[in-house]
This record gives C-alpha cells, sequence and structure tokens, in this order.
C-alpha cells in the first residue's frame, strides 16, 4: 500500500515546494552574487556573536560592584570595561563589512533584473505590446524590480540576522539557567504559527497592492500622452475623475495591507514582552531566594529584549518577502510570454552560406519581394488552443495574398480603412509573426533572414509617427550602425532631410539639426514630423522602403517633390506606399487595390483607371471629390462669393 501523508506533512511539504517556487528568482541572484553573501553573512555572523558579549559583561561588573571586596575591583572593572570597547569596535567593522557587501549584492541584483527585463521587452514582438499597457511595464521594470531587490538586501539581512538571534541567545541563557530560559521563552512557540496564518494574507493582499498601482501608472501614463486631446475635449474633469477613481480604488487596497501590516507587528511585539512579565513575577522570587545573581537577572533582562528584535525582524522579512514574490511572480509571468517573433537556430550561419557577402555593413539586397498565399490574423486574438468549442475564430485581417514586386520598383498599396494596408507593411521587416503563408526577399524567406539584417535592409515608416526627444540628427541617425564616423553621419543626415524634403526647415531651426524636437516631436508641426521620420528610414540606405501612409500630413506639393526625389536617386529602392491620394498612385509601377484583406485589383494606373467599374477608380474619384470639398471648405467666405469662387 502507498504510504499516506497525514494532513499536516502534506500541508508543510505544499508550503515548501511553493516556497521554492515563489522564491526562484530570488534564489537566482543569491546564487549569482554568492561571494559577496559569503562575505557579508559572515560579517553579520561576528556582530551577532560579539552581541552576546555585553549582557555577560554587565552581569560580571553588577556581581562584581555589589560583592566588591579587596583593591582588585577597579582594575577588573577597568578590563570589563575595555573588553567592552574592543568588542564594540569590532562589530562596527563588521557592520559596516555585511552593508558593504549585502547592499552592494542586491544593487547589483536590481541591476541585472531590470537589465534582464529590459532586454526582454527589446526582444518582444509587436503582438506582446498590443496586450500589455506601458503603465503596467513601467511599475514591472520600477516598483516590482525594487521589491525583488529589497528582499535580496534588506530582506535576507534582516531574516539571517532574526535568524542567527534565536539560534545564538536562547544557548546562553540555558546556560545561565535553563530554569528561567524555559520560562521566559514560552511564547516564543506561538509564533510561527501567527507568521504561517499572516502570510498568505500578506502575500494576496500584497499583489492586489501592486496590480492597483500598475493600473495608476497605466492611467497616468495614457492620460499624459493624450493631454493635447483631453484639453481639446474639455475632459479635463472627467478624465481627472476616472484618475481619482482610480486612485481610491488603490487607496482601500493599500489601507487593507496596512491594516494587516500594522497588526503583525505589534502582535509579535506583545507576544514577546510577555517573556519580560515571566521574567519579573520569577526571577525576581529566585534572585530573593539566592538562587541566581542579580548580576544574572540584569543579563537576562538584556537578552529577553533582544529577543524582541528577532521578533519584529521576521515581521519586517515576512513582510518584504511577501512584497518581493508578490513582485517576482508578476515579473516572470510577463516574461514567460515567448517571442512570437524571433531567429531560428542555426538562421544566421544558413543566411550566410546564401549571401556571404552580408558580411559587409554596407551589402545592399536586391529588394525582390514575393508574398506567397499569405493569410495573417493578429497573433492570440482569442484563447488559443485552450478555445472552447465554438468559440469565434480570430478576425483573419490578410487573406491569400499572393503578389511579385520586381526590384526597384515602386508599388502603391491602395484601400479603405481596415483594408490590411498597414498588415501587409508591417510584415515586411517581421514585427509580426508570418506563419500562414510566405513571404520571400531575392527569393528567400523571410523566416530565414536574422532579423538584424532583415530590419537594416528595410525601412519602415509606420503610419503612427513617433520622434524621441533628442535632436534632429539623432533622431534621423537612429539606424545608423554605431561605429560610422562623424563625417559619414552628418552627410547621411543631410541627404536623407533633403530627399524628404525637410532640410530647409530643419536648417531654419534656431539649432538646425541640433535642435532638440521635445517629446514624441511636440516641437515640430505633423508634416514636419512625418518628413523626419521618412528621412530616418532613408538615412541607413535600405534596400526596400515601406512607408504606411506617412505622407498624409504634407501638402500634394511637398509629397509630389518627396516622391520625385525617391526616384531619381541613385541606389534607388524598393518601394512600397500605402497610400489614397491620386498624386502618389499616378506614379507607381502598380497598383495593389486591397479590400477586406484581399487583392482586388493589381496593375498599372492607366489599365485600372480604364475600368470604370473597377474598385480602384470608385475609390480615386471618391477621394478626389473629397478633396476638393475640403478646398473648396478651406477657402475664405468673401473669396467664394466673388464670381467663380465656387
Amino acid at each position: 500500500m502507498t504510504p499516506q501523508l497525514n494532513p499536516f506533512s502534506w500541508r508543510v511539504k505544499e508550503f515548501y515546494r511553493d516556497t521554492l517556487e515563489k522564491s526562484s528568482l530570488i534564489r537566482e541572484f543569491i546564487y549569482k552574487y554568492r561571494k559577496w553573501f559569503v562575505y557579508g553573512l559572515t560579517s553579520l555572523i561576528i556582530v551577532d556573536v560579539l552581541e552576546l558579549v555585553p549582557p555577560l559583561i554587565l552581569k560580571e561588573a553588577v556581581d562584581i560592584s555589589i560583592g566588591a571586596k579587596g583593591t582588585d575591583t577597579s582594575n577588573r572593572l577597568f578590563q570589563l570595561a575595555l573588553v567592552y570597547f574592543l568588542v564594540s569596535l569590532v562589530q562596527s567593522l563588521g557592520r559596516y563589512g555585511w552593508r558593504v557587501f549585502l547592499i552592494r549584492a542586491s544593487i547589483y541584483s536590481g541591476r541585472d533584473l531590470r537589465e534582464r527585463f529590459g532586454k526582454f521587452l527589446f526582444s518582444s514582438s509587436a503582438s506582446f505590446f498590443d496586450k500589455h499597457r506601458l503603465g503596467e511595464l513601467m511599475s514591472l521594470a520600477t516598483n516590482d524590480a525594487e521589491a525583488v531587490r529589497m528582499a535580496i538586501g534588506s530582506g535576507i539581512l534582516t531574516l539571517a540576522d532574526a535568524l542567527f538571534y534565536f539560534i545564538l541567545v536562547p544557548i546562553v541563557m540555558f546556560q545561565l539557567s535553563p530554569k528561567i530560559a524555559l520560562i521566559t521563552l514560552i511564547p516564543i512557540p506561538l509564533i510561527p504559527l501567527f507568521v504561517i496564518k499572516m502570510e498568505k494574507l500578506i502575500h494576496e493582499r500584497f499583489k492586489k497592492v501592486q496590480e492597483g498601482f500598475s493600473d495608476i501608472s497605466a492611467s497616468a501614463s495614457e492620460t499624459l500622452a493624450g493631454l493635447k486631446v483631453v484639453k481639446g475635449m474639455a475632459k479635463e474633469d472627467f478624465r481627472l475623475g476616472q484618475l481619482s477613481e482610480i486612485g481610491l480604488r488603490y487607496r482601500e487596497l493599500a489601507l487593507r495591507l496596512s491594516r494587516v501590516q500594522g497588526f503583525f507587528s505589534p502582535s509579535l511585539d506583545f507576544m514577546m514582552s510577555l517573556g519580560l512579565v515571566l521574567l519579573v513575577a520569577v526571577g525576581g522570587d529566585m534572585v530573593t531566594d539566592h538562587a541566581i545573581s542579580i548580576g544574572t537577572f540584569v543579563a537576562f533582562q538584556r537578552y529577553v529584549q533582544k529577543m524582541v528584535w528577532p521578533m519584529m525582524a521576521i515581521g519586517m522579512a515576512i513582510t518584504i518577502y511577501q512584497r518581493a514574490v508578490a513582485s517576482s511572480d508578476r515579473i516572470k509571468t510577463v516574461m514567460a510570454t515567448y517571442p512570437d517573433v524571433k531567429d531560428k537556430l542555426g538562421v544566421e550561419n544558413r543566411f550566410f552560406e546564401k549571401f556571404p557577402e552580408a558580411v559587409n555593413e554596407n551589402w545592399r539586397t536586391q529588394g525582390k519581394i514575393e508574398f506567397r498565399n499569405l493569410n495573417f490574423s493578429f497573433p492570440n486574438q482569442n484563447s488559443g488552443s485552450g478555445a472552447t468549442l465554438g468559440a469565434a475564430q480570430p478576425k483573419q485581417i490578410l487573406k491569400d495574398i499572393s503578389l511579385v514586386i520586381n526590384p526597384g520598383d515602386r508599388v502603391a498599396i491602395l484601400g479603405a480603412v481596415g483594408s490590411g494596408k498597414s498588415t501587409l507593411l508591417s510584415l515586411l521587416p517581421r514585427l509580426y509573426p508570418v506563419t500562414d503563408g510566405q513571404i520571400f526577399i531575392d527569393d528567400v524567406d523571410i523566416n530565414d533572414w536574422p532579423l538584424e539584417i532583415l530590419r537594416a535592409q528595410v525601412g519602415y515608416v509606420a503610419q503612427e509617427v513617433f520622434l524621441f526627444s533628442t535632436s534632429v540628427e539623432e533622431n534621423v541617425n537612429l539606424g545608423l550602425q554605431a561605429s560610422i564616423e562623424l563625417a559619414p553621419r552628418r552627410q547621411a543626415t543631410e541627404t536623407a532631410v533633403k530627399l524628404a524634403a525637410i532640410h530647409d526647415e530643419i536648417s531654419g531651426l534656431e539649432q538646425g539639426f541640433d535642435t532638440r524636437v521635445g517629446e514624441r516631436g511636440v516641437l515640430l508641426s505633423g508634416g514636419q514630423r512625418q518628413r523626419v521620420t521618412i528621412a530616418r528610414a532613408l538615412a541607413k540606405r535600405p534596400s526596400i522602403l515601406a512607408i504606411d501612409d506617412a505622407l498624409s500630413a504634407v501638402d500634394v506639393e511637398t509629397e509630389e517633390k518627396i516622391l520625385a526625389g525617391l526616384r531619381a536617386r541613385s541606389s534607388r529602392n524598393t518601394e512600397l506606399i500605402a497610400a489614397h491620394r491620386l498624386s502618389t498612385v499616378r506614379d507607381a509601377d502598380r497598383v495593389v487595390v486591397l479590400e477586406l484583406g484581399r487583392i482586388r485589383q493589381l496593375g498599372t494606373h492607366a489599365e485600372l483607371w480604364s475600368d470604370r467599374r473597377g474598385l480602384y477608380r470608385k475609390y480615386l474619384e471618391n477621394q478626389q471629390a473629397k478633396e476638393a470639398l475640403e478646398a473648396i471648405m478651406a477657402k475664405p467666405v468673401v473669396e467664394l462669393q466673388q464670381p467663380g469662387g465656387l
């Protein structure tokens, strides 16, 4: 028969396994910096061992003073004072030692954790950021990482100090008087039961507090990012009310945690104070009966007081540990997300076998692109493999896309909102995984391209423009290799901004290319931000240029100037441009018309325009009518009233 575990043993084993699992991240850093932990804990042991000596010195001094006889008393007391001084000196050095080593290990562990989390974020694909809010990730990188760091430093220090006291102090107390030691330590067994009872409650409530803090960070970040929209809609009070509501929820969660923590430490302190009550009740009679000396009674009083610190320290350590475990669990849960876009094993070797010249940083691919039976749905739109029968299938964004684009061709992609233009272009640099169908660049599946090389060859300009709050030049040069010298970098910048038709405007700024653009490029106009973004893609001289409707904020004249410059440059790229203006598509070698994720028409502008019932002609006619109406509405009223104004 299989031996049956009793409920208590089963719970102990479960608690042990659960503790090991929850503390895995903390234990990893302890092992990594084990040398510093050994040095720090050794210093701590020395300090704690010496902490046992002062009460014994005090005992001897009291007993000698009370029963002083002869002239040797002063010398003896002087010797005890000297020993006390030396003990204090060594303790000071030991305390300095454990602070240096343990806190250093803590700081380095926090640095490593944040660095690992940062690398994870940079290696994550676009789908990861579609599912996680910025404020939540910021909270993990700051608040939660700091909670783990505190456990590795202050938490371990406090717990180790308490354990050493628990082991060492009772030993000395039993040496002085076993009877009084047993009596004064009666409350001790109550403490572990109380701690285990409170441990789970603190953990659960702190985890909710951390989640509430993430909600505050996410909401505040979102509000600040959209502050102009809030002000433009006169919704300051409404948004402030939402923030206030989230803050009130967080306050309630924090208060619930504080109530438990506030009850925890005083309860421990009270349990330990019972030992002093028992010492006075029993020890006083023993002094009167001459069973122990007054010095022994005084020493016991000091030792019982020293046992109060471990009680408080355990409470502090448990609190720090629970915070760290909750934070560690949140970080591990997020970092357990497997990136759906990454290099396959050995892909780099196979790629260089086919393109040995790609080892040269100046190498450029020919730029032939082929979409073969491509279908796409955004990852994790439903519950995945565990979805219940009959659950809604993920919406298919692209459907059976097959298209060949020759090197150097300009292909315009036309379609209504939601037709799949942006999605199609975002797949070229593999921002999302390509799993259903294939995309080839120079007859090599993009899944077989190393990501770094692929993205160096594709200049992708997203529809949503983003600039960093640095200078214009730093934004434009973002994609250049760090090894490029200053003169070539400036030349690349000059060439790119000229092609993007923004050189004269940048030169006219107060500090020229060194002008800081502000957060998200707020100091530039919408059209300027778009052109700087295009210049950023052009500066690295990509083989393939993918522009996702990034010319919508510039006027037609400037747009035509940019397109003419792109076509006239010597190292011309293969270009894919998602657009809706006639000026953009008219000059393209071919036009692709998308509708609901499918290619409905394909051909030159002239071919598609000749089809009077075709989607292309209808779309452009509607667009032209819209632009004409906007032009009329933009005219002053006086001008419209003049002959020929309409």
